[in-house]
């Protein structure tokens, strides 16, 4: 089964997703979220709740990521003059609680980053950094986190061409976490060296410290450190290490490296083209790599481990993706490329505008909502305006059988709350099939004082991104209220932030295998009944939703039926079920 990052079910969110073998991509994992060595958690929040502020000039994002108040910062355009050697540019990051994110995917920040002076719960996400290139000086590098910051999370971000490396934790430093990030090089050099984690044999600050955590990030065509550590514990997993004889060739390529006291576990990773994938010449005696489960191929040199290393002491075997899968995950995923700035945001409810009591005068009502029904098309129905109260030009009065189709447009993929303000003087409850796309619901309207005490029911309906032509129906033949106006409120995104969901299948029986479906039909061992089957594409907008018999859901080709070809990720829900697997329709 290919489980997927969340913000594919946008998390690949945005990414990131994006994006999984349930990835939440709005939670930070690994190491970041621990207090030095031990289990105990750490809430990695950044700048939290702080209401964001948009910087559209380095100055601004300089003075912000210093200011000791907790802070949420959007990059709104390409900021900074660049760099060399160590003069241009360069973002010192050296006070705690900050959240920087890219406001747009693929945002340029033209200087590097440096986090330190004991800065901790830091953010920093959706930035690309191309570096000029690199060289043996002691340049700056594209990020250093040093000077005893901690709990550092970088998520989605791109470090290209850095100059003495492309991203480094060293001297004192611990507790980061790299998810979804790219690093590599795309000109040729004999310095092409990526990530290194403790920067000499003799750093004493750094002993029992450094711990860092690397998962489903991509390094591209980097001749060493991938990474290359002294002193931590190390989590390299689920990652892609891919090289490029055209940007390699003539120099020395290492892989994982353990140096000076540090161990490593290199877990799940797919290591393609690489030579020397483990190294272990740096180890002097008292580095440890231990690998477990990964795939090499085309490579040379050593693949083998070195001793036990340690058992990481946060979760993260729930959403480990196998080997198999990480290739297709990682290159989807990977990189500054979510939507927005609020892809992991948590997205609540609105209070209701509904009125309580039947008895409410219109009057009482609020203001007047953002849909009216009577500019829909009705068909057996009609635009009315003789019962007073309404908003708009009138309301829709349907006849028995009839419908009104009216456009609604959003931003987000997702589940949304209808508000329907309504009036039912029939003396009976009434009820109305609510459709959009493949998904209904079924709302129920309570009778009323009068035709013209209007009130509000709520329905929840899932919305695709874009715009959406939603039906209100009677059922059975049957007359229904007379609907006025409404109002859509998000309630949960369709990025999938809650892919920390495990499988919760509750036996055997249960269990179902999808299988990645290459145009023959696909088989699924399901239990009896109905799934709730959602696919999404990988820029994570939701493109189908259906409710599919167990009977039908070993014929993949049913289920995506008249869908362009290309990868998607299906989400597959029924009591007790909640699994997400890639598949591909050719």
């Amino acid at each position: 089964m290919f489980d997927v990052p969340s913000r594919f079910l946008a998390v690949l969110c945005g990414f990131a997703v994006c994006a999984s073998a349930a990835v939440d991509q709005c939670k930070p994992i690994g190491w970041a979220t621990r207090s030095g060595r031990s289990s105990t958690a750490f809430e990695v929040t950044g700048g939290g709740n702080a209401t964001p502020v948009t910087v559209k000039t380095f100055n601004d994002l300089q003075k912000y990521a210093k200011d000791s108040s907790p802070w949420v910062i959007y990059i709104d355009g390409t900021l900074g003059d660049g760099w060399s050697g160590t003069s241009g540019s360069r973002l010192n990051i050296t006070a705690s609680n900050k959240t920087i994110i890219g406001l747009k995917p693929g945002t340029l920040l033209k200087a590097p980053i440096h986090i330190t002076n004991k800065a901790s719960n830091i953010i920093v996400r959706n930035i690309v950094i191309q570096g000029p290139g690199s060289n043996a000086d002691q340049a700056w590098d594209n990020l250093t986190i040093e000077g005893e910051a901690k709990n550092i999370w970088i998520d989605h971000c791109e470090f290209w061409d850095g100059q003495d490396g492309n991203a480094d934790v060293v001297k004192g430093a611990d507790n980061v976490t790299f998810t979804w990030c790219i690093f590599g090089y795309k000109k040729k050099s004999t310095h092409n060296l990526s990530n290194l984690i403790g920067s000499s044999d003799n750093e004493p600050v750094s002993e029992g410290k450094l711990n860092v955590t690397y998962m489903f990030n991509w390094w591209k065509a980097a001749n060493q450190r991938k990474p290359r550590c002294r002193y931590g514990n190390v989590h390299v997993v689920n990652n892609l290490l891919t090289g490029d004889a055209s940007i390699t060739n003539g120099t020395d390529v290492l892989g994982v490296s353990a140096g000076h006291m540090c161990r490593v576990r290199t877990e799940r990773n797919v290591f393609i083209n690489e030579a020397n994938p483990i190294y272990t010449g740096n180890a002097n005696g008292t580095g440890v790599n231990e690998v477990i489960d990964n795939i090499f191929t085309n490579c040379s040199g050593n693949t083998k481990g070195t001793g036990t290393s340690f058992t990481p002491p946060y979760d993260y075997t729930g959403f480990m993706l196998n080997a198999s899968e990480v290739e297709a995950a990682v290159k989807a995923g990977a990189g500054a490329n979510l939507e927005s700035p609020t892809a992991c945001d948590e997205s609540t409810p609105a209070s209701s505008s509904s009125v309580s009591s039947a008895s409410s005068s219109s009057v009482e009502r609020m203001a007047e909502k953002a849909y009216q029904a009577e500019k829909g098309a009705i068909t057996g129905g009609t635009s009315e305006s003789s019962n007073s109260g309404f908003h708009g030009e009138g309301y829709v009065n349907f006849d028995k059988g009839g419908d009104v189709v009216v456009k609604v447009k959003v931003d987000t993929a997702g589940e949304y709350k209808f508000d329907i303000d309504f009036a039912n003087g029939s003396g009976e409850a009434r009820s109305l099939a609510v459709t959009a796309g493949l998904d209904t619901a079924k709302a129920y309207f309570k009778a009323t004082i009068s035709w013209t005490t209007w009130v509000t029911e709520s329905v929840n309906l899932d919305l695709v991104a874009g715009e959406n032509s939603v039906k209100f129906a009677t059922l059975d033949g049957k007359d229904g209220p007379n609907i006025d106006q409404f109002d859509v409120t998000l309630v949960k995104a369709a990025d999938m932030k809650d892919t920390t969901a495990r499988d919760t299948n509750s036996g055997d029986t249960s269990k179902m295998r999808v299988a990645v479906h290459s145009g023959d039909a696909a088989s699924l061992i399901a239990p009896a009944g109905e799934y709730r089957v959602s696919l999404f594409d990988t820029k994570g907008v939701l493109v189908r939703r259906v409710n599919v018999a167990s009977t039908r859901m070993g014929d993949i080709s049913y289920i995506t039926r008249g869908m362009p070809a290309g990868i998607y990720v299906m989400r597959v829900k029924a009591p007790g079920v909640d699994r997400r697997s890639f598949i591909v329709v050719k």
